[in-house]
């Protein structure tokens, strides 16, 4: 089964097509939406989300569906790295949170007729033996099932 996804778009842009990197890493941040938890931030009306199960989906130059799972930290946080460079193609891949460890924040929230999160170049860095390119689908964010109200006390 596949979540759907919301994302805050970074301000960076997007690269189609493959890339010409000799590492790539993706990187972004978990979020539950209006429910006062611990690591409530008032101004964003967000919580952070550890242990949230994310997952980027692509597909490789045959249409082969390749993916590479992680959790979020602490701080929200996911990162993960890429090992088949030559399959990245970032203009076919998505970011999808599969699983909340939160059953108060456990459906992801998207941008409507969206499905998944899309992929934005960050940065690119030197690496031995060439360039890496960071991606990232921006904030990932999470809210209470079927519109319900988040509980008073966490």
């Amino acid at each position: 089964m596949h979540s759907e996804v919301s994302a805050t778009i970074p301000s960076h842009h997007t690269i189609s097509g493959p890339t010409n990197y000799t590492a790539i890493t993706i990187g972004g941040e978990v979020f539950c939406r209006s429910c006062k938890h611990p690591g409530y931030a008032n101004y964003l009306d967000t919580s952070r989300v550890k242990g949230a199960l994310v997952r980027v989906s692509c597909f490789d130059k045959d249409w082969k569906l390749i993916s590479v799972t992680t959790t979020s930290d602490a701080g929200g946080f996911f990162y993960m790295t890429w090992a088949d460079v030559a399959s990245f193609n970032p203009s076919r891949c998505k970011a999808y949170i599969d699983w909340s460890p939160l059953s108060f924040c456990s459906v992801p929230i998207f941008w409507p007729g969206t499905y998944g999160a899309n992929l934005y170049l960050v940065e690119v860095n030197p690496v031995p033996g060439g360039k890496q390119g960071t991606y990232s689908p921006g904030v990932l964010l999470l809210g209470p099932p079927n519109w319900a109200r988040c509980p008073s006390k966490h």
